[in-house]
């Protein structure tokens, strides 16, 4: 089965996608048609599981990796 990774929010095509090989967050939000009109980078979430296994949420840079099971939202802009 292929690793995943998960977009949803204020983004063209939410939905799970396929990890490729040195994919970056830039390339995942593509992936997921980039945000709406209504969405915005700046409101860009990652959620990862970390060594403990526990959740952490974070805000990426648009060049870090893409891990198996990361879980993207994008927010709604302010205006």
């Amino acid at each position: 089965r292929a690793p995943l990774f998960y977009i949803y929010g204020e983004v063209q095509r939410p939905g799970s996608y396929r990890v490729e090989r040195g994919m970056t967050v830039r390339q995942a939000l593509a992936q997921g048609g980039g945000p709406t009109q209504r969405g915005t980078e700046r409101g860009l979430r990652m959620h990862r599981r970390g060594p403990s296994n526990q959740l952490e949420a974070t805000s990426p840079r648009l060049d870090d990796p893409v891990q198996p099971g990361d879980v993207f939202y994008v927010g709604d802009s302010l205006f």
